[in-house]
């Protein structure tokens, strides 16, 4: 079962700035809720093909997945891809598309379009809510992005 949805945001920062702090591992301490650790696996500057394992604490238990950079025209998009199958969740797929474009002011308007493949019967029975919990989690760490760099 694939589960979608799209979630924008305006935030007062140039596409730019928006996208560095998207890219920098460094900075994620200071903003992304629940992080305890960023393993980067592959070596070089954040690109196609840039890969990572991103630990945090989620529903008070660690969960680790390994995320993958599928997409990368800065500073307008940035594609993720996350093979639940290496992680915590072990199954299912998760592809993230971000868009950034300059809005008046120089403001950017952050566009998060997300695609979940869930496989077995709870996801069929209870997509909503996993939709509803999903949505509520990415937003959350725009709005924390968000947050970040309008307090800089």
């Amino acid at each position: 079962m694939t589960i979608s949805f799209t979630s924008k945001f305006e935030i007062n920062a140039p596409p730019t700035q928006v996208m560095a702090a998207m890219t920098d591992f460094d900075s994620w301490h200071h903003w992304m809720d629940g992080l305890i650790k960023i393993e980067k696996l592959t070596d070089g500057p954040y690109s196609v093909g840039t890969q990572w394992r991103e630990t945090r604490k989620m529903f008070g238990k660690e969960a680790s997945e390994i995320f993958e950079v599928t997409g990368f025209e800065p500073p307008h998009t940035v594609n993720l891809r996350v093979d639940g199958s290496q992680g915590t969740t072990g199954k299912g797929e998760y592809r993230f598309f971000y868009t950034l474009v300059t809005n008046e002011g120089d403001r950017t308007q952050l566009t998060m379009h997300s695609e979940i493949e869930m496989p077995g019967l709870v996801p069929k029975l209870f997509g909503f809510l996993l939709k509803g919990m999903f949505k509520q989690g990415c937003d959350r760490d725009t709005l924390a992005l968000k947050a970040h760099l309008e307090e800089a």
